[in-house]
């Protein structure tokens, strides 16, 4: 069985991501936006690890008029 693990990035202009990446390497997830600390970032994963057992499927339909 795979596992799946968040990784929080630091970028180059101080900012802060997370990513979900699988065992060979490709982006599961990412965050939509950046943190201003390694700390919020780590809440935000935190905060989501705690809702993925809970998490559904939704299936969207763009092409709505």
């Amino acid at each position: 069985m795979s596992h799946a693990t968040f990784q929080v990035v630091e970028r180059a202009d101080g900012t802060v991501r997370w990513h979900r990446r699988a065992d060979d390497g490709a982006v599961l997830a990412s965050s939509d936006g950046t943190y201003e600390t390694r700390h919020a970032a780590m809440r935000e994963v935190q905060r989501i690890t705690h809702v993925i057992p809970s998490a559904g499927v939704e299936s969207v339909d763009t092409h709505t008029p």
